[in-house]
């Protein structure tokens, strides 16, 4: 495997965890630790969650997310455990794997900005198991695999290090990063849910949902449901909108499910 396996890929990787770590040290020193602005900003949401929100909404709602976005990253793993084995991807199209390191590393910028400890461990594990995924597809693709993977990865590497920068020397409020890096994360998060319409446009064309896979799609719609849920509870439109159109997403697609037998 080490043969086919570029130097660069190396580089992005450190550079995408540099700009991770970079987003959570960075700001502390910036604002001397836990400074009155982010404890206002912790108990603004505190006072939000109880404010007629049920604990099943703000506690159980985004833990059950948790888990759930953990289950999904984790589908991959025996297909690319088995392409390991076989020294062989066949059928496994590994660039939505580099789109998963960066929602994943976008949403751990967000969790930090907001001392949000849900959105974190909905996405930590994906991090590490989208790298994971991203070295198999580098390994064992073909050079115009290699080569997408190469461009998306390069390209997200710079988004991060950009927030990074912007979020580290230019903005000092804990709103301004919840700003940024909320958009970053909903642009992120839109172009990974927009990945299956491809699919969707292939089973009008065929008429066949073949290539759908009912249980994940149910999966992703419950997963989009608990995070819309905690999302309008606490009051975050950056949680709540992108996750109501994976929903939405879900929906169409177990419909074309049914429709296309």
């Amino acid at each position: 495997m080490s043969s086919k396996f570029p130097r660069w890929t190396l580089m992005v990787f450190f550079l995408l965890l540099a700009s991770a770590a970079q987003a959570f040290a960075m700001p502390k020193q910036r604002l001397g630790g836990p400074s009155e602005e982010k404890r206002s900003y912790k108990r603004s949401v505190v006072v939000t969650r109880g404010g007629g929100a049920s604990a099943w909404a703000t506690t159980v709602a985004p833990s059950l997310g948790a888990v759930v976005a953990n289950g999904m990253f984790l589908s991959s793993l025996p297909a690319v455990l088995a392409a390991r084995k076989s020294r062989a991807l066949g059928d496994l199209n590994p660039v939505p794997w580099a789109f998963i390191v960066a929602n994943c590393l976008a949403w751990l910028h967000y969790s930090y900005a907001v001392s949000n400890p849900y959105a974190f461990f909905s996405n930590c594990f994906g991090a590490v198991l989208g790298l994971f995924y991203v070295t198999t597809g580098v390994a064992l693709g073909t050079d115009a695999q290699r080569k997408s993977l190469e461009r998306i990865v390069l390209f997200f590497a710079a988004v991060h290090l950009a927030t990074s920068f912007f979020s580290t020397f230019w903005l000092s409020t804990v709103a301004q990063r919840q700003l940024l890096t909320g958009y970053v994360a909903n642009v992120i998060l839109v172009i990974f849910y927009g990945a299956p319409l491809s699919t969707l446009a292939q089973v009008l064309k065929t008429k066949s949902a073949a290539s759908i896979y009912a249980p994940l799609s149910l999966l992703s719609g419950i997963n989009g449901a608990l995070w819309v849920t905690y999302g309008l509870a606490v009051n975050d439109l950056f949680i709540a909108v992108p996750n109501a159109a994976g929903l939405l997403l879900s929906l169409v697609q177990l419909s074309f499910k049914a429709i296309f037998r």
